[in-house]
């Protein structure tokens, strides 16, 4: 057997294992799908067949299939109408179309069906030999994708539960007051107003206070620091118990119009105005430039942007200014949220923490005691509860340092982008 052969073979059992399930042929003409099903074979690709959408959409439901080869023009359901259907219970379905028309219009109307590719009739071996290895290989992509992305939810969950457990469990009887309060102050440094205040306040008071016959005398001061710091530590929580959640749960998703999502973008800057005078700064909400349609949770996604506008708040520079805008990007409709920073002491987001800034309890900066109230995630977990909520909805998230040239001087300014496909 030569080389060539050998190669071929080696193709095909690779094919078989990124592409388990088969892939099915819309297609009316037995002719036709005999011809694909010989080329299906030669590709070394599982295969079913069905003579028109209306049988396609039967099967598509009761089976799973790697991606879909449709012909546009068929009886009982044409090809156009069978897509649009099939992108109702299955909007990630890859699906290829064939179609006899060589036109520049015919070509974008069948792009807007939301199909990965077409093949041109008649049909040549080698050009469907290549429309299927470009599918294949997106396939695997997908997949790859969708394992990793998995395997990162699993390690946040665990690190969730490994956090909540830490947090909620009583210390050993025989610990140290010395232990203890190097352990609170250690904690206090790291995660700011919380958990470890409180546990600092703990052990202040026990200091402190003074026995009266049978009562404690303690100043009102520091009373009042437990009292505050006690609702910091239950927002922490709260936001520890709710990120599980969305991480656990399903998205209840809608289509909405992208001036819907804008409207509730502008109204979501209302929660940070009656701090922006601390700072001298101004906040600029969003406008619309082009109309598109979304699918989204609309609560969560907000959820999302306000986390982000209140990490650009605590660390931008004062006397500048917050700013909101969209744009169109690639097939996604990004809104994004830009801060000015000084490059000292912090600098922004430099390159090399862009990655692990959306990591769990990861931080760049000290906490922002002045707005610990209004975090619903504390602990270093408000950009990985965006970043996480983005996922959810096959979106991106970005944050990176950039130059702002839209004053009378070039400054350092920090771009966090949040980005969901257009449907």
């Amino acid at each position: 057997m030569n080389n060539v052969t050998n190669q071929a073979l080696k193709n095909k059992q690779e094919r078989k294992s990124v592409v388990r399930d088969p892939i099915l042929l819309v297609e009316d003409k037995l002719e036709n799908t005999l011809m694909l099903e010989a080329l299906c074979d030669e590709f070394g690709i599982q295969y079913e067949s069905a003579s028109n959408g209306e049988e396609a959409l039967e099967m598509a439901k009761a089976n799973r299939y790697s991606f879909y080869i449709v012909d546009l023009l068929m009886p009982v359901m044409d090809g156009p109408t069978f897509i649009q259907r099939l992108k109702e219970f299955q909007p990630d379905a890859t699906v290829l179309v064939q179609t006899a028309i060589d036109s520049t219009d015919t070509v974008i109307e069948v792009m807007k069906l939301g199909v990965f590719d077409y093949i041109l009739k008649p049909i040549i071996p080698e050009q469907f030999h290549k429309a299927l290895s470009k599918a294949v290989d997106y396939r695997f992509l997908k997949a790859k994708e969708a394992a990793i992305l998995e395997a990162e939810s699993l390690k946040l969950r665990n690190q969730l539960e490994w956090l909540t457990y830490k947090e909620t469990r009583r210390k050993s009887a025989d610990e140290s007051w010395e232990k203890s309060s190097i352990h609170s102050l250690q904690t206090s440094l790291s995660q700011g107003s919380g958990i470890g205040a409180i546990i600092s306040l703990l052990d202040m008071i026990k200091a402190e206070m003074k026995l009266e016959g049978d009562n404690y005398i303690l100043k009102k001061d520091i009373m009042d620091l437990v009292f505050e710091n006690q609702e910091i530590t239950k927002n922490l929580l709260k936001g520890l118990t709710q990120l599980l959640e969305i991480i656990n749960r399903g998205l209840d998703k809608r289509k909405i119009k992208a001036s819907e999502l804008v409207e509730r973008a502008k109204a979501s800057c209302e929660f940070i105005q009656p701090y922006l005078d601390r700072k001298a700064l101004k906040i600029f909400p969003p406008s619309l430039k082009k109309e598109v349609d979304l699918d989204i949770e609309l609560d969560l996604f907000i959820l999302a942007l306000e986390e982000v506008i209140l990490n650009a708040f605590k660390y931008c520079a004062p006397k500048t200014s917050l700013e909101l805008f969209t744009s169109i990007n690639q097939g996604y409709f990004c809104i994004v949220v830009k801060n000015i920073v000084d490059e000292k002491p912090y600098g922004g987001v430099e390159e090399k923490y862009e990655s692990l800034v959306l990591q769990p309890f990861f931080r760049i900066h000290p906490p922002v005691e002045s707005v610990s109230h209004l975090e619903k995630f504390g602990l270093g977990l408000g950009l990985t509860a965006v970043d996480q909520i983005l996922r959810k909805h096959n979106g991106l998230f970005f944050i990176h340092n950039a130059k702002d040239h839209t004053g009378d001087q070039v400054r350092l300014c920090v771009m966090s982008e949040l980005l969901l496909p257009i449907q």
